[in-house]
């Protein structure tokens, strides 16, 4: 149990993006035309392509049902819109301070989306759209979305609404089994370092800070036991 755990533990940890909307994994100098595959980005980037076994992602929407309330407050935050923050005229004193064009569109170079999106290059995960039906089919999966802290969630969401459903206790191992994660401040390490062109090196990551300032307000689970 605690290698299943850790193994998933590490497959969250790839893909969480800046707390405070940091842009994504890139350079001033960076290709405007993506590599062939988002699996080849992820794993050029040093995302790890994991987590193709029995568990995948399925968007953050599928969170709405059981966890409305912090859904709603996450869709407001930094992590929520971090895509946005990709796009022309957005984040702009931050792109200017880190040298990168304002004007320029990243949010279609796979390179930036990795750290900005769920699951890419990864079953079930974020792909870069090729036309308008393909952006449709990706909505649920932009942004830093509950899947990057908490692993894919095939299996624990439908755990989630059984235990919902019959209202019986459970204990956190279930989840864990079922593929869900334990976040730390190395999962939030995977895009919060000094690949990132807007994080600086000489400032140590605040995880305990970013916790309760970046993400989403945590809410008690009157049914789990531990």
């Amino acid at each position: 149990m605690a290698s299943q755990r850790k193994a998933w533990w590490w497959a969250g940890c790839a893909m969480v993006a800046l707390a405070i909307g940091y842009l994504g994994w890139t350079s001033s100098s960076a290709s405007a035309n993506p590599p062939a595959t988002t699996a080849a980005v992820a794993a050029s980037v040093g995302v790890a392509v994991t987590g193709e076994g029995n568990f995948t992602y399925v968007g953050s929407d599928k969170f709405k049902k059981c966890h409305l309330a912090s859904h709603k407050e996450w869709e407001k935050t930094k992590h929520g819109t971090a895509l946005e923050a990709l796009k022309p005229g957005q984040a702009t004193e931050r792109k200017t301070k880190a040298k990168l064009d304002p004007q320029k569109d990243y949010s279609t170079d796979a390179t930036c989306v990795a750290c900005h999106v769920v699951g890419m290059g990864k079953p079930g995960g974020y792909e870069l759209p090729k036309d308008e039906e393909g952006a449709k089919k990706m909505k649920g999966l932009t942004g830093v979305g509950c899947e990057n802290c908490h692993g894919p969630g095939s299996k624990y969401v439908e755990l989630h609404e059984e235990i919902m459903k019959s209202k019986r206790k459970y204990k956190v191992d279930e989840m864990y089994a079922a593929g869900m994660t334990k976040a730390d401040v190395n999962t939030c390490k995977g895009c919060h370092n000094e690949k990132s062109p807007t994080v600086d090196p000489a400032i140590a990551f605040d995880f305990e800070k970013m916790k309760k300032d970046g993400v989403h307000a945590t809410v008690e689970l009157k049914q789990r036991e531990n």
